[in-house]
C-alpha cells in the first residue's frame, strides 16, 4: 500500500493556481509574509488602494509577469478578459536559522519603518 504522506513528483511540481474570470474583481489580502505574484495565463489589472498621503498603484500585468507584494499589503485583481495567476513565497522569506521570535521582531519593525506597503515589479 502507498503512503499516503508522500507525493508523486507530479503533485510536488504543480502550483497552486486561481482563475479570475471575465467581469470578476477579486481583492487579495497578503498575510504576514511577502509573496510574488506571478501572472500564469491572460491578463490582470491589480490595483493597490492609496491612502490619504498616497494615491493609489494600478499596474497592468500579461502571462509572464511578475509582481512583489509585502506582507500585509491588499489589491484588487480584474482579468482581461480572463487570467489565472499563482502567489508564490519568495525564497528569503524562508529564512533559515533565525528564531521565531527574531523574525517576528524583524517584521514589526520594517512595518514600522515603512508607512505603506509598496509594489516591486519582477
Amino acid at each position: 500500500m502507498a503512503n499516503p504522506m508522500v507525493m508523486s513528483n507530479f503533485q510536488q511540481s504543480q502550483a497552486a493556481s486561481w482563475t479570475v474570470a471575465p467581469g470578476e474583481a477579486r481583492p487579495l489580502e497578503i498575510g504576514p509574509g511577502s509573496r510574488w505574484l506571478r501572472v500564469t495565463e491572460g491578463r490582470l489589472w491589480l490595483t493597490v488602494p492609496g491612502t490619504a498621503d498616497e494615491p493609489a498603484q494600478d499596474v497592468w500585468l500579461e502571462s509572464g509577469d511578475s509582481v512583489a507584494l509585502p506582507a500585509g499589503a491588499q489589491a484588487v485583481l480584474e482579468a482581461w478578459p480572463s487570467a489565472q495567476f499563482q502567489l508564490l513565497v519568495p525564497p528569503d522569506a524562508c529564512q533559515r536559522g533565525k528564531s521565531l521570535a527574531q523574525r517576528l521582531s524583524e517584521q514589526l519593525a520594517s512595518r514600522l519603518g515603512a508607512s505603506s506597503p509598496a509594489l516591486h515589479a519582477a
